[in-house]
């Protein structure tokens, strides 16, 4: 299905309340401080508390079995929130800190208490290029131990932005991660989008770094073994839904077009052949709207409100959110609330417009609130938790 998304009217969500701690029980992270009183949203009514403050352009956060929370900066730091103490953990890979690049992505392995994997994602610069890089370690102490690089984006160019790097674990063991256009269009570079590079891709790969027998490009000459989808822009939002465990994506448009995607293997979808927007100079359309073998996105938004990190909300505090999809909008500074019925929007809610700034990553936690974290040279993550 492909539709133009406006702000629809009145669908509704029942839910069954669960046994998620009470949020005043958790309430002993860095900065905790009430933002905003009271929103009463069309499913939900809930408060805004900030949680963790100080923070140089973070870009995503994930917690630990125990509670402990790992947050992003881009500059380069890794911070562990233990409680009312950050740290910023050692031997954290040297990333390439510049423009939209940095220590990106964030994932603790879904086998973490047997493994004790942690995933992040990075820019990285060798000589005058670069391109996206994701590796994995273990948390000793304050520091990484046993950093090992599991993939580099093929191959690395010269442009300082557009370097995607969301990651996501399906329920077969491997670890999908996300890697942006690098700012190429097929007319520029004869093998985008074409998946003999990974640049604008979906890699999958087993957590271990090896290449799964079952990708879809493996033993053929169409395509590098370690792609699972190619013809994205900048895919900046991954995640599982959690009852299908299918893959949801969205990536940034040009002037325009932002889309969401369902993402399956083999598909292309489409750029620069397929865009929804036109360019920032003249707004000259930049392909057409469809075309044979492309996969259609989901939606689209235009104007752009710049998506940025996503998540099914899984919690049982805010139930009458269960199962929806969150994104974060950098641009037009809100979160998105997504319903979806298989695989249609069926409706859309806009929220905290202008409240919080540039919101970079969404997650729920473990105590079943719903989390954002925003973009800002002072940063912070606030939790969304119910009240009367």
């Amino acid at each position: 299905m492909r539709t133009l998304i406006g702000i629809l009217s009145l669908v509704l969500c029942a839910c069954t309340l669960g046994d998620d701690p009470d949020p005043s029980e958790n309430s002993s992270a860095t900065d905790d401080e009430v933002v905003v009183e009271r929103v009463e949203s069309e499913e939900a009514t809930f408060r805004v508390v900030k949680t963790v403050g100080g923070l140089e352009h973070p870009w995503a956060v994930d917690w630990l079995p125990d509670g402990r929370m790992l947050i992003t900066e881009r500059p380069g730091d890794l911070i562990l929130v233990d409680g009312d103490e950050k740290t910023s953990l050692g031997n954290v890979p040297e990333v390439w800190a510049k423009n939209q690049g940095g220590l990106l992505d964030v994932r603790v392995s879904p086998d973490y208490e047997q493994t004790g994997w942690i995933y992040v994602s990075y820019s990285k610069k060798e000589g005058d290029k670069g391109g996206t890089v994701l590796s994995r370690a273990k948390l000793e102490g304050t520091s990484l131990t046993n950093v090992q690089e599991l993939y580099r984006q093929t191959p690395f160019l010269t442009p300082d932005y557009h370097f995607g790097s969301r990651i996501a674990f399906p329920d077969d063991e491997t670890v999908l991660v996300t890697m942006g256009e690098r700012g190429q269009r097929r007319e520029q570079t004869v093998d985008i989008p074409t998946p003999t590079t990974s640049v604008g891709t979906t890699v999958r790969i087993n957590r271990d770094g090896s290449v799964p027998e079952d990708n879809p490009f493996v033993g053929s000459d169409e395509g590098l073994d370690v792609v699972y989808s190619y013809g994205h822009r900048n895919q900046q939002g991954m995640t599982i839904h959690p009852q299908t465990g299918a893959v949801w994506q969205h990536e940034h448009g040009p002037h325009g077009g932002d889309e969401l995607n369902l993402i399956q293997a083999r598909n292309n979808y489409g750029w620069s052949e397929v865009s929804y927007g036109d360019t920032y100079t003249d707004q000259t359309p930049i392909g057409g709207t469809t075309g044979p073998g492309i996969t259609d996105p989901v939606t689209y938004w235009d104007p752009s409100p710049a998506l940025s990190g996503m998540d099914f909300y899984t919690g049982n505090q805010l139930s009458g959110w269960k199962n929806d999809l969150f994104m974060g909008a950098l641009a037009h500074t809100k979160l998105i609330r997504v319903e979806l019925d298989g695989q249609d929007v069926t409706h859309q809610e806009e929220l905290l417009e202008g409240e919080l700034g540039r919101i970079r990553d969404v997650s729920t936690g473990p105590d079943g609130g719903l989390y954002v974290l925003t973009d800002a040279t002072d940063g912070g993550l606030y939790r969304l938790e119910p009240v009367e």
